[in-house]
């Protein structure tokens, strides 16, 4: 009505001044544009058909108009005609609306601003708000309207009442105010389910996104909205399939209103059937793998058994992934089932589109500013021009990890189109790998210490690491130094090498230590590594009080340790810092002995292992960040020939902040007459914990362990216990980490709990 009112004025306008002018003067001499200020005059011109030079037209001007206000950034527009010299002078007068520059939110408590921002598109993908610059208009105000109120629907709000107001902070901006009351949140209060007699109403709710009531499903119980309730549907019926009951019938779902926002849902099974059995099992278009392959991949696909539904569609990743293994990413695997509703049977066809193997075109790596490429591409297990697969992509994704040098990996392939090769994208964020570090601490043992630490990895952005430390007091003196070379002769093996110096004057000894190592491990059969090292060690212990425990006493005198090492590990974590998934794997022995260099003769045998799993891997809807984990780890020693004990530095000493925390330093194990550790040949640790990922760099954790040391023997029944809480954080500098445990088998004498604190990976 109004736009009608607006042209009706300005016809009349323009067409009183236009009968002022006489039939010589129908030419327009000129067309000026009056009040914009947004909006550049050359843009409202383009849309003006009159033009100078031309007819004067009252039709064409009314078109005009049109145009204009259908460009949505005017509210009003006015036109008259004038005189000129030479013609007609067109005078468009327009008043702009104002600029929408910010949308807010009053009243929702339930859901935030940013949440509602992002799901009315207005927060970019990088999570900014988008800079509105849009004018004001009311179709599309109350399209936000609708969507705010399909968005509290959703989250089972249905008498949420929304209303907008407009502020005008200025003549050409504003600012939206949308004001929603919220109202009470609808709760299921009561689920009844009719018509199921071959699967229990237990287990058809356990499926069910809606949820009733309930302590337990507090953080995980879905709205009651009308898509949730169709999605129970599509659930119920899926369960059905997984049973083999291939003919059910589900009616609508009905709510009733018990009051006060509660609700009672009923879901009516109208009809069961009887369950199908799997018949004749076919594969077809299958070259490359045989049939027998494909079964083998899930063994309850056989004709005769139940059948399932879900099986199917697992059997069907299973097929692709297997595709992908060898390089086919462009294979497809389409089921198809055939009922013999006489018999009750369900043939199954798997169509198979092999396709071509992938090949990589070229790697383009992106983010690194101190890593050279060569150092990057050297840990991948993708190359130009060689075959692209799954497993190649996930490997070379744990490997650039598993370096610690990058505090983001992102590996994305992209399909050349029309062809059969790949480009692969590598972007890196690289993390900080050089601390330098000046301090001084003070402890009753070590009285004033000062500290110098220097450590690089990433040297050069070659890949290697090295490190420089000393620690110096009036009784401490400790010197270590030790680098690291990636690649060493061009090999995908590492070169460690180490020496150290350090004086320790305990309260009832002085302990004096020098040695030099060097460790060559390499990468084998992909993800295996084997590693073999040698250390020279001298060890003197002098100024021996009488106080002083039986196993110093025991050691008194200067020694020659000479040790060789291997080991043999497989490490599968997807991060081995903050793993969310994998598992782990390393069997270490020590040998040392007079032919060897040494003066004592021993060995130590040490196997662990460690598995993650992440709850997101579930088949649930729910986002779970919850990752479990449990390590194990077995110690075995002994001293043999001239050697009647294990030394002192070489024994397992049970409890501390890497085996069983709760307890002090060797505190679960065996102790000497006096209360001090005496450490063990022997040793048995199990640690369990259950994290939540806070952000990407914090996991809050809690934690289980068990273990032992003893003398000759395991004793299982003897085992040490703890729990307790902490938390890991991925800093620049490492991972850190913060235990607080509790002993939970206490003895006398002891403390109730120990603070642990570390860096670098746990287990």
């Amino acid at each position: 009505m109004r736009l009608i009112i607006v042209l009706f004025l300005t016809l009349i306008t323009a067409f009183s001044g236009y009968s002022q002018a006489t039939e010589k003067e129908k030419i327009i001499e000129k067309v000026e544009i009056i009040g914009n200020e947004s909006v550049p005059k050359s843009t409202i011109l383009y849309y003006i058909s009159e033009k100078p030079g031309r007819e004067f037209s009252p039709k064409a001007v009314s078109e005009d108009i049109k145009r204009l206000f259908k460009l949505g950034y005017f509210e009003n527009i006015s036109v008259d005609v004038k005189e000129g010299k030479r013609g007609l002078i067109l005078r468009y007068f327009v008043k702009e609306k104002p600029i929408i520059t910010d949308i807010v939110f009053k009243g929702n408590s339930s859901i935030s601003s940013k949440k509602l921002k992002e799901e009315l598109g207005l927060v970019t993908e990088e999570g900014e708000e988008t800079k509105l610059k849009k004018p004001l208009d009311y179709k599309y105000l109350d399209t936000l309207k609708e969507k705010i109120q399909e968005i509290y629907l959703k989250k089972g709000f249905p008498g949420t009442e929304v209303y907008y107001t407009i502020d005008r902070i200025s003549p050409t901006r504003a600012v939206v105010t949308f004001i929603i009351n919220e109202g009470r949140k609808a709760n299921v209060c009561e689920i009844e389910i009719k018509g199921n007699k071959k699967i229990s109403s237990g287990d058809i709710k356990d499926v069910l996104l809606t949820k009733e009531k309930s302590i337990l499903h507090l953080r995980f119980n879905a709205p009651l909205s009308r898509e949730n309730l169709e999605e129970d549907v599509k659930r119920i019926e899926e369960l059905y399939k997984e049973r083999g009951y291939l003919d059910v019938e589900i009616g609508e779902p009905e709510v009733v209103s018990m009051g006060n926002s509660c609700y009672k849902v009923v879901y009516r099974i109208l009809r069961e059937g009887k369950p199908y059995r799997f018949g004749r099992i076919r594969f077809v278009g299958n070259k490359l793998f045989s049939s027998k392959d494909f079964l083998k991949l899930d063994k309850r696909i056989r004709p005769g058994k139940r059948y399932n539904q879900k099986e199917i569609e697992k059997l069907k990743r299973k097929i692709v992934r297997k595709y992908g293994e060898i390089g086919f990413i462009f294979a497809n695997v389409s089921p198809e089932v055939s009922l013999n509703r006489e018999k009750h049977t369900a043939d199954v066809t798997f169509y198979i589109y092999e396709g071509e193997r992938a090949y990589v075109r070229w790697i383009n790596i992106t983010g690194n500013v101190a890593t050279r490429d060569r150092t990057i591409r050297r840990e991948l297990d993708l190359y130009e021009t060689g075959i692209f697969n799954t497993v190649r992509l996930e490997r070379s994704i744990r490997r650039l990890f598993n370096t610690g040098y990058f505090e983001n990996v992102d590996v994305k392939p992209k399909v050349v189109g029309g062809s059969n090769k790949v480009d692969v994208k590598v972007n890196v964020k690289e993390r900080l790998t050089g601390v330098f570090s000046v301090g001084a601490g003070y402890s009753s043992v070590s009285k004033l210490v000062g500290m110098v630490s220097v450590s690089k990895g990433n040297l050069f952005g070659t890949g290697d690491s090295g490190s420089v430390n000393l620690q110096f007091g009036s009784r401490v003196l400790d010197f270590y130094i030790n680098y690291n070379h990636r690649w060493w002769l061009d090999r995908p093996q590492t070169l460690s090498t180490s020496a150290y110096n350090n004086r320790y004057e305990y309260f009832t000894y002085t302990s004096k230590k020098t040695g030099v190592s060097a460790l060559v491990s390499r990468r084998l059969w992909e993800d295996w590594k084997v590693g073999l090292g040698y250390l020279i060690e001298r060890d003197k212990i002098t100024d021996i009080d009488e106080d002083a425990p039986e196993i110093v006493k025991d050691e008194e005198g200067t020694e020659t340790i000479g040790m060789s090492t291997f080991f043999v590990s497989r490490d599968l974590r997807d991060n081995k810092f903050l793993p969310h998934k994998g598992d782990y794997f390393k069997l270490t022995t020590q040998l040392a002995g007079n032919f060897l260099g040494g003066d004592k003769d021993f060995y130590k045998l040490v196997g662990e292992y460690a598995y993650y799993f992440n709850f997101n891997d579930l088949p649930v809807d729910w986002e779970l960040p919850f990752i479990a984990s449990v390590h194990a780890k077995v110690g075995y020693a002994d001293a043999f020939g001239n050697t009647s004990k294990l030394p002192i530095d070489y024994r397992f000493y049970v409890g501390g902040d890497t085996s069983v925390r709760g307890f002090k330093w060797g505190e679960a194990g065996p102790k000497d007459r006096n209360g001090d550790p005496e450490g063990a040949n022997r040793e048995l640790i199990f640690n369990f914990e259950l994290g939540y990922d806070v952000t990407r760099m914090l996991r809050l954790i809690g934690f289980i362990d068990v273990g032992g040391g003893w003398w000759d023997e395991y004793k299982l029944g003897d085992m040490r216990k703890s729990a307790g809480i902490g938390l890991r954080v991925l800093t620049p500098m490492g991972p850190i980490r913060l235990d607080l445990g509790w002993k939970l088998d206490r003895r006398s004498g002891e403390s109730s709990s120990e603070w642990h604190f570390g860096m670098g990976s746990y287990f």
